[in-house]
């Protein structure tokens, strides 16, 4: 799943889940919920159709409710159900993706996880990227979850988030700062001269 920033109100509904479902079921159901919550924000963002009826003005609130309940009976834990009742009859199924990216937040917070991403101009080798995550699950402590997503702009080196911090070791970081340099320098220069 991809992290989607969550407006206010996507962290609330996300947060109430998760107080529900933790209050029910402990850690465990948390982290089921979870899956299922990833596996339908993966489904709304990859199926068009599907975000398109749940989302066309045209299509009665009633007709969706009839699709609702075909694809959320037993399939579903039954609050992660009655929870996507809820945002149809509000009007609220659009912020799917901003809740589950809130909600994975949550968990991680919960589980004592730490989202560790790893931005690299090219792929690496999976001898170098294991060797990475191990470094990393020693230093951050605590049970990492280390992904790696490659971003040409870059350039090359490397962008490492832990949690909300960044180490940007990039070569476009390197040139941006040089440029920089470069840019007060001559401004400097042209101040003495003057």
């Amino acid at each position: 799943m991809s992290s989607t920033h969550a407006s206010p109100g996507s962290t609330g509904y996300a947060r109430a889940l998760a107080e529900a479902v933790e209050a029910e079921g402990g850690k465990g159901l948390l982290q089921d919920v979870g899956s299922v919550l990833a596996a339908i924000h993966d489904a709304w963002e990859g199926d068009r159709t599907l975000r398109s009826y749940f989302l066309a003005t045209e299509i009665s609130r009633a007709q969706k409710h009839v699709a609702m309940e075909t694809l959320v009976e037993g399939r579903f834990p039954k609050l992660l159900g009655n929870f996507l009742r809820l945002l149809l009859q509000r009007g609220r199924l659009a912020l799917i993706p901003e809740i589950a990216g809130a909600y994975a937040t949550i968990l991680d917070e919960r589980l004592g996880r730490v989202p560790v991403t790893i931005t690299t101009a090219v792929p690496v080798p999976e001898s170098d990227f294991q060797a990475w995550k191990d470094a990393i699950r020693s230093s951050v402590g605590g049970d990492a979850v280390v992904t790696h997503v490659v971003k040409p702009e870059i350039l090359a080196g490397a962008v490492i988030r832990v949690g909300d911090r960044i180490v940007d070791g990039s070569a476009r970081r390197r040139l941006n700062a040089l440029h920089t340099s470069i840019i007060e320098r001559g401004m400097q220069r042209h101040a003495l001269q003057s």
